[in-house]
């Protein structure tokens, strides 16, 4: 059984059986990873982190988040609130996939 798989399971334990309950869980923690390792000059690219419930969400925002408190608490909102779904947490600025590829140090 791979650590993946482990954790998994112990996130299932953790919400009694709710798969459902598990998996959301596993949606904010992943997003609060990501969101708190985009690299922060003004906070728009931490900013612009989304969650898209069904369907992939494309759209950008001028707004800063040096932080990451308001995506990651947009995200936690509205996968609180969606039950079943497919997530999908994504961020499309133009320069998202430099910075994931180490251009900002």
């Amino acid at each position: 059984m791979s650590d993946f798989t482990r954790a998994i399971d112990r996130f299932i334990a953790k919400a009694n059986g709710n798969v459902d309950l598990a998996v959301r869980q596993a949606v904010v923690l992943c997003a609060q990873g990501v969101v708190l390792r985009t690299p922060v000059d003004t906070g728009r690219a931490r900013g612009n982190w989304v969650l898209g419930v069904g369907s992939i969400d494309t759209g950008t925002s001028t707004a800063t988040d040096p932080s990451g408190a308001g995506a990651i608490g947009r995200i936690a909102a509205e996968v609180s609130a969606s039950q079943g779904r497919v997530f999908y947490v994504t961020n499309s600025l133009p320069y998202i996939q430099r910075l994931e590829d180490g251009y900002s140090k």
